[in-house]
């Protein structure tokens, strides 16, 4: 029975106006390279388009550094190289005047750096083998879990981008498959990516160094040796994607000299394609670097004018990190939980609420009952509030429900509705919302307007659903709720249950006997998955 119910409520939800609006990617802002994201998507996941991509074929491939996640002053494994270098020196006398060693024990990242690929590569040996491959893996999670950013101080797993995060979840929630092709170690990222980026380490493509096998204290293991055996990079990385994939992608997307053979590469296919590069120009928010359009040029990451001018003879979009994004990091919050403020309705609608669904019950048996997990209540308003200032919610809303007289207020039921969903319906009974009903709703969302917080995660509710989608979905409905499901918008209802639309069409058409009755209790929940209201946080007896 619950199952049948989860799914219809899940279908109720996908069609409301929240849902049908949901924005899949917030974090930009409503320019050309948000609008070409969205068209891409749209005409090659639309049945019946002459550029429709079945789903197996629907490949992606990302960078990592710079496209993910930040690259600058230095690629992070450059830090996390940096810092093993320390650890090993006093095995390494030698190193105190080898370069890029030599430079590295003394913090002088720029000197280190002036070797370019050949320093760094020489780096990574010497400090990433000897090891075996469960050692290693274990050596980048406990570095990752502590090592910060120097200019920000942020955790470096801090450091990706939310615009990109949230084209790898449109594209995931549309049926692509997503890879990541770096040049980074791939044993270095492979531990953290399906954390941070929702990519499993088998999706992940990058440099690789030699391994042997080898019994160790009577256990097989692999080994990691100072020999580099293939480099993600540049001309190789269209290699690495054939070895590994087998498809070639239809959406590619970059930000450096490095990636633009993976970009012809994807646009060489038949059929459509999208192909994109991030630009650093937010000295502000991040970093600014080129050197096209006059920014300023680095050692690794560079953005050529060559690049740039290439994007537009082939119709790549480039994104403007300054003008494209709203925001570059993920938002630092503090604990919020989704929260549903409700009126509890006396007898007298409780009477007609259980009667109405013994009637659907009777017709429909897979139905619910209006019991603990279905209590009948009308929903004021729904929000995202601090977890840290429940208890001032729980003052304000008692605060306006004392000056309010609401068990007082008389309210006219005077219809049944539904909402449809297939061949069945979810039901209830229709109150007017009267002028004393709204001022309540105006007052309630005022007294918690202090308390509550733009957005949230699915952390906020008492559980996540299995579909990604519909978390993105969920939060967007209660986000939008004061805005969208209130004032003139109101429509204070009772659900009674489910039946199958048939009938319901004809519940519909009897006559409605209207009644009064008013609200008995108040109440605060934590939201659960669909929208329910799943864990009493707060109660008050209006009649006392």
């Amino acid at each position: 029975m619950r199952s049948l119910v989860v799914k219809t409520l899940v279908a109720l939800l996908l069609l409301t106006k929240a849902a049908s609006a949901l924005d899949p990617l917030p974090s930009w802002n409503d320019t050309a390279a948000k609008k070409a994201i969205i068209a891409f998507v749209e005409k090659v996941t639309t049945a019946g388009s002459p550029d429709f991509v079945p789903v197996p074929e629907r490949i992606a491939v990302f960078d990592n550094d710079g496209t993910l996640w930040c690259e600058q002053p230095v690629p992070v494994q450059f830090y996390f190289a940096l810092d093993r270098v320390k650890a090993l020196a006093p095995q390494h006398p030698e190193w105190k005047t080898k370069e890029p060693f030599a430079s590295l024990l003394k913090g002088d990242l720029k000197t280190a750096l002036a070797g370019g690929d050949h320093a760094l590569l020489e780096l990574v040996m010497a400090t990433h083998a000897g090891m075996t491959t469960v050692e290693f893996e274990q050596m980048v999670k406990d570095w990752l879990a502590t090592a910060r950013h120097p200019k920000t101080g942020k955790l470096f797993t801090e450091m990706t981008y939310q615009p990109m995060l949230e084209v790898l979840a449109y594209l995931r929630a549309n049926g692509f498959k997503n890879f990541i092709v770096s040049g980074g170690g791939i044993e270095f990222m492979r531990p953290w990516t399906e954390q941070a980026y929702g990519i499993p380490p088998e999706q992940v493509i990058g440099s690789i160094i030699k391994t042997k096998f080898e019994m160790r204290d009577g256990k097989p293991v692999l080994v990691r040796l100072p020999e580099l055996i293939f480099n993600d990079d540049k001309a190789d990385k269209p290699v690495g994607i054939h070895r590994n994939i087998g498809r070639r992608p239809i959406a590619a997307f970059g930000n450096s000299r490095g990636d633009q053979e993976m970009l012809e590469y994807t646009q060489g296919g038949s059929g459509a394609r999208f192909e994109l590069l991030v630009l650093h120009d937010d000295a502000a928010r991040e970093f600014a670097y080129g050197p096209a359009r006059g920014l300023p040029d680095v050692k690794l990451g560079a953005f050529p004018p060559a690049l740039d001018e290439q994007a537009k003879k082939d119709g790549w979009t480039v994104v403007s990190m300054k003008d494209d994004w709203k925001q570059v990091f993920p938002s630092e919050q503090s604990p919020v939980t989704a929260i549903d403020i409700l009126l509890e309705p006396d007898a007298v609608m409780l009477q007609h609420s259980e009667a109405n669904n013994a009637r659907l019950l009777a017709v429909f048996p897979k139905g619910f009952a209006l019991d603990a997990a279905h209590r009948p209540h009308i929903t004021m308003i729904q929000c995202f509030v601090r977890t840290a200032d429940l208890d001032k919610v729980y003052a304000a809303v008692h605060k306006v429900l004392a000056a309010a007289n609401v068990n007082g207020m008389k309210l006219d039921a005077f219809k049944y509705y539904y909402v449809p969903s297939g061949a069945i319906g979810l039901a209830g009974i229709v109150a007017k919302p009267t002028p004393e009903l709204l001022k309540l709703q105006e007052d309630i969302i005022a007294a918690v307007a202090p308390f509550t917080v733009d957005s949230g995660t699915m952390t906020a509710f008492t559980a996540a659903h299995d579909d990604p989608a519909i978390d993105a979905q969920m939060i967007q409905y209660v986000s939008t709720f004061v805005t969208k499901q209130t004032g003139e918008n109101f429509s204070p209802h009772v659900t009674t249950g489910i039946a199958l639309r048939e009938y319901l069409d004809a519940m519909l058409t009897e006559p409605f006997e209207p009644f009064t009755f008013s609200p008995a209790g108040a109440a605060v929940y934590q939201l659960g998955p669909f929208g329910t209201a799943a864990k009493q946080l707060k109660e008050w007896d209006l009649k006392t």
